[in-house]
């Protein structure tokens, strides 16, 4: 018997070959040690296959896999894996060969190895999907906020130019209404943009000198009207250890604080809204605050406590209750950036208290 023929006749029984197109679909088999089905996707013959994906749109590269477990229909088989992505004149191929009485002494090694190869690149490639996806978003929201913003100040404009002219009651309600829904629509953008900055690691703290008695009549300013439209009372207490001068992220520390007294006054149908700032620790170089925001509102009930903080989670499902759920996400965020902490107390209609603690610099 001749050297050739030998090597056909015992490599025949141990080697399969499966011809690919380009989109990894099966074209021909030989079925040698698995029976295939033709027209199929080679992924759906086995999860590991996901790995040549890629490999597809090259040409000419040939890979290697060794010591694969394959269980498909009623066989079970450890095999070498030869893949070749073929070029523009050839197709990718696939050559199986089988190694199984080898590897059965070993198959517990073996087994360790193909689930731990599968495992990466598995992990790998839904890496590769969620960096997509998440440079995907952020483009998008910076592309949509800037589309919205642009008419949000046309309008705005205009809005303006319209009040300076005479005006019946009906009309300056009219007026009024607009103004409320664009600003309602512009916190929303702001709201957008702050979570895709946190996510993406852009969003950056400012620590500069600042006075505590400026940034609570500037919340008194803000904040008042709001309550006082829905017939709350909004009340301020600020203990008179705090120093007058900090360092920190003013405009930071009243987005925080802004957005949990805008929670409050939107769940509390009658009573009181109170921020209370207290100092609870000092020493040469750091104040240590605490900012509670309390109010006799309806309170809310979740399975879990962090649930609160993850975005788009609202509090409520209630319709009559606007927002996207990203203000307490946001808050969360930016009090982790600023090193602080964040926690509440909330008992259903009889209300909640949020205690957000932050570290601030004395200014000398």
């Amino acid at each position: 018997m001749k050297i050739e023929q030998l090597r056909d006749d015992y490599l025949r029984s141990k080697t399969q070959i499966i011809v690919l197109d380009k989109q990894g679909k099966i074209i021909e088999s030989d079925d040698i040690l698995f029976q295939i089905e033709l027209k199929s996707n080679i992924q759906d013959f086995h999860p590991f296959f996901y790995i040549v994906d890629s490999m597809l749109l090259e040409d000419n590269v040939e890979t290697i896999f060794n010591g694969i477990h394959i269980e498909y229909k009623t066989k079970k088989k450890t095999v070498e894996v030869i893949f070749n992505s073929g070029s523009i004149d050839k197709n990718p191929f696939l050559i199986f060969i089988d190694f199984t009485y080898y590897y059965n002494h070993f198959q517990s090694i073996a087994q360790e190895k193909n689930e731990s190869v599968i495992n990466f690149h598995q992990t790998e490639l839904k890496n590769r999907e969620l960096q997509a996806e998440k440079i995907f978003k952020d483009k998008f929201l910076a592309n949509v906020s800037h589309d919205l913003k642009t008419p949000i100040w046309g309008t705005n404009f205009f809005v303006s130019m319209l009040e300076r002219t005479e005006l019946t009651e009906v009309q300056k309600e009219y007026v009024t209404t607009i103004k409320e829904t664009n600003n309602h629509i512009y916190r929303l953008v702001e709201d957008l943009l702050d979570l895709s900055k946190i996510e993406s690691g852009q969003m950056s703290i400012i620590n500069k000198p600042f006075s505590i008695s400026e940034l609570v009549n500037h919340l008194d300013t803000i904040c008042k009207p709001k309550a006082t439209e829905k017939k709350l009372s909004f009340t301020v207490e600020t203990d008179a250890r705090i120093p007058e001068s900090l360092v920190g992220d003013k405009s930071r520390i009243t987005q925080i604080l802004i957005n949990l007294i805008d929670n409050s006054i939107k769940f509390t149908k009658t009573g009181a809204i109170k921020l209370k700032i207290i100092q609870e620790n000092l020493n040469s170089e750091i104040a240590t605050l605490s900012f509670e925001v309390s109010d006799t509102g309806s309170g809310f009930e979740v399975k879990e406590k962090f649930e609160v903080y993850q975005s788009f989670k609202k509090l409520h499902t209630s319709k009559k209750i606007d927002g996207l759920g990203l203000g307490l996400s946001i808050v969360s965020s930016l009090v982790q950036l600023m090193n602080g902490t964040i926690n509440y107390e909330t008992q259903l209609n009889k209300g909640t208290t949020f205690t957000v603690k932050l570290p601030l610099n004395i200014f000398k």
